[in-house]
């Protein structure tokens, strides 16, 4: 009855061995993630008009609004860019947006997701998931 020790020591070894490969980092999915991430511009970079926004987001249909706010923190430009992929899933968004300024000045590029249930679309607490990059808009 040598067999059985032989095949508890196979099963053993065939169960460790596919518990998973550690060597792999981890890959970030829509619940570990914001739901909006702004990929570029970088933060503090100098911008020109058209300035491109990209990133990935997990929104209602993929919609992403899209502003750029100037040092009096005044609305200089807006739009919105739709992803490829809506909620739950994750999908890429581009959009280049015109915008101009007379001088150089400190500016913000904001993306946020319209939240149409609340009924204020268009104030602060018509929004959700609203992330901020600090630019440098140059005219």
């Amino acid at each position: 009855m040598r067999i059985l020790p032989a095949i508890g020591a196979v099963l053993v070894v065939a169960f460790i061995g596919g518990c998973g490969d550690d060597d792999e980092p981890a890959k970030p999915t829509a619940e570990s993630e914001a739901a909006i991430v702004i990929e570029a511009p970088d933060a503090d970079a100098s911008v020109t008009s058209p300035v491109t926004v990209s990133g990935t987001a997990s929104v209602f249909e993929g919609t992403v609004q899209i502003r750029i706010i100037g040092s009096d923190g005044e609305e200089i430009a807006s739009t919105f860019a739709t992803a490829t992929e809506g909620a739950p899933g994750r999908g890429d968004f581009t959009k280049t947006i015109a915008f101009s300024v007379s001088e150089a000045q400190e500016g913000t590029i904001e993306a946020y997701e319209a939240d149409a249930a609340s009924g204020s679309e268009g104030s602060p607490d018509g929004e959700l998931f609203t992330v901020s990059v600090p630019v440098r808009l140059q005219p």
